[in-house]
């Protein structure tokens, strides 16, 4: 299976002098290295443009690194030409023909190319295009920039105020001052950040090294239109967002090299192939190594909490044994091994992270499950992923930030909106999701809830128990003293240990159950179980095909916020706040 990769988009301006060019491409080679170091098992490509510049210098670097090169053309071919010298255009085909190298048109089918012909209005559409798809594919950006906003639509300022979130990609840049803070203020956390490399106008009409020295910075948004905040190095949050990342990356390839990975729970199972068959095989795809390593990492995030529970248990027994039968040194250091042991394991699970990459991989693949769905009938969106996330607090989570950069690997904004659903495909989607969701619920609700009730009963009968054994001593205490069971132990001292120990053990069956939030997990697959009987039934009530698309558009939010809701509350029982006081 194919490697998610992580893409480094690129804009800046154009007319750069020799200087600053040699400057750049310093600087930009050790960016380069110092990501490829950090993304030991993510293979990093670039996405640039070619204009003359930043774009090409980032293409070449890219190249000296044997790293893949995507050319996004803004604009076909023939037309792009007139934008460049011959000397230019010789060197941009000599870096085409680089078997690193591959290249594509951004969609123009909106736009007039005979009136884009000429420069104005049309051909900055085209301009803008280009900035959306660097937006909307980036995993970072450099962006080689005077920190001015000049108002060009699809220009420098545009690209990265639109990928900051400090203006809506699709909406026109205002002329206004960009508002810069430093990296005191609070930051909000996400994925999306930018290399800045700064360089000022200069003579000439050419833009260089600011005061003999070129100056770099990461940038972040969300605080505001037009609002910025530089970092003198990678934010913290985005450092650990590469490192979840590739941790993620490294657990895939591991899997997949095990065998782990199977195509058993694929959700092409039954599907038909058509012209769409490879854009849904590569959702599939990543659907089934999320599903992989979030079952790798519950099994030995439950493998811990019994693990500890059984630990606890045995130290119980070993000090009620110590305190009330025998006072054996042995007992003594056998309680100190399973508490040495205890806490060397408790900081090696901690370290390993298998909870919480448990819970970000689960709502990764639970997501991915979802657009598959909506991409069968045109409604994917990583638009929606991010909305959700946003709203329910999910994106806040450090162990959870990096999703977006699958995400972003997924394409889902490339479906036609304008194409219609088919018959075959609504009735895939309503068979192999609503369905057998509907009664894959149904069924876990009906299996916990009998569980969890059979375990009430046994949890009622050892405080019976208890309950009994209290009797026994206060009414029979004597002649419990008189009975010997094995050894100088009689029935009085046996009654007693088990008095304690009856209660210790249910009180670490209760932690364990609430760190395997049991109660929790019934109540999810209750509300899920709710959620898609709505919508089977609404189904059935439905008359045209628009109605079922309304219908599982909106079972989509409702079953991935149930997602994000159960995820927070997982999260919120095992983590601490990030500050506190």
């Amino acid at each position: 299976m194919a490697v998610n990769l992580f893409y480094i988009g690129v804009t800046g301006h154009r007319d750069l002098n020799d200087k600053t060019s040699e400057q750049l491409t310093k600087k930009i080679n050790s960016f380069i290295t110092d990501i490829n170091s950090q993304l030991v098992n993510t293979p990093v490509s670039i996405i640039t443009g070619m204009a003359d510049g930043a774009d090409r210098i980032l293409a070449k670097v890219a190249l000296a690194n044997n790293l893949p090169v995507q050319i996004v053309l803004p604009m076909p071919e023939e037309m792009y030409k007139a934008d460049f010298s011959e000397e230019s255009w010789a060197e941009y085909q000599l870096i085409k023909s680089n078997h690193l190298v591959t290249c594509l048109t951004v969609n123009t089918e909106n736009i007039d190319l005979e009136a884009a012909q000429e420069q104005g209005d049309e051909r900055n559409k085209l301009y803008h295009a280009l900035g959306k798809y660097l937006v909307e594919q980036s995993n970072m950006m450099v962006a080689v920039w005077d920190g001015e906003n000049t108002g060009f639509k699809g220009g420098t300022c545009d690209v990265v105020l639109s990928y900051l979130k400090a203006k809506k990609v699709s909406t026109d840049i205002e002329l206004c001052k960009i508002k810069f803070s430093d990296e005191n203020t609070q930051l909000i956390r996400g994925i999306n950040s930018v290399y800045w490399l700064k360089v000022s106008a200069g003579s000439e009409n050419h833009h260089q090294i600011e005061g003999g020295s070129l100056s770099s910075y990461f940038l972040t948004g969300s605080q505001g239109p037009y609002s910025l905040v530089t970092n003198s190095v990678m934010p913290t949050f985005i450092a650990d967002s590469l490192d979840e990342l590739d941790a993620y990356n490294k657990r895939c390839k591991e899997l997949g090299e095990q065998g782990e990975i199977s195509s058993q729970y694929s959700l092409l199972n039954g599907y038909n192939k058509d012209s769409e068959f490879e854009h849904l095989k590569a959702i599939d795809e990543e659907f089934l190594k999320a599903d992989a390593v979030a079952l790798s990492h519950q099994k030995k995030s439950d493998g811990q909490f019994k693990l500890f529970s059984f630990m606890a248990a045995v130290m119980g027994l070993l000090f009620l044994v110590y305190a009330k039968i025998v006072a054996s040194k042995l007992l003594l250091i056998g309680y100190l091994l399973f508490f040495v042991f205890g806490w060397i394991f408790f900081k090696i699970s901690t370290k390993n992270k298998n909870f919480t990459r448990h819970l970000s991989a689960r709502i990764l693949a639970e997501t991915i499950r979802t657009q598959f769905y909506l991409a069968l009938i045109n409604k994917s969106s990583n638009k929606q992923n991010t909305k959700l996330m946003d709203l329910s607090g999910v994106s806040q989570f450090s162990s959870a930030s990096w999703l977006g950069h699958i995400f972003k690997n997924l394409k889902l904004n490339e479906q036609s909106e304008s194409k219609d659903t088919t018959q075959e495909s609504m009735e895939f989607v309503c068979k192999h999701w609503l369905e057998d969701q509907l009664q894959y619920f149904r069924n876990k609700t009906q299996k916990l809830s009998a569980h969890h009730h059979k375990l009430e009963k046994i949890k009622s009968a050892l405080f019976i128990t208890s309950a009994i054994a209290t009797l026994a001593l206060i009414f029979f205490k004597y002649q419990l003293v008189d009975i010997v069971l094995f050894a100088h132990v009689d029935a009085k001292t046996f009654t007693v240990l088990l008095m304690g120990l009856l209660p210790f053990w249910l009180g670490v069956w209760e932690i364990y159950q609430s760190k395997m939030a049991v109660k929790e997990l019934l109540w999810q697959y209750r509300n899920q179980s709710m959620v898609f009987e709505q919508a089977h039934q609404e189904i059935l009530n439905t008359n045209t095909q628009e109605q079922k698309v309304d219908v599982l558009v909106n079972l989509a939010e409702r079953s991935m916020m149930e997602n994000y809701i159960w995820i927070i509350h997982r999260y919120h029982r095992e983590q601490e706040p990030p500050t506190a006081g």
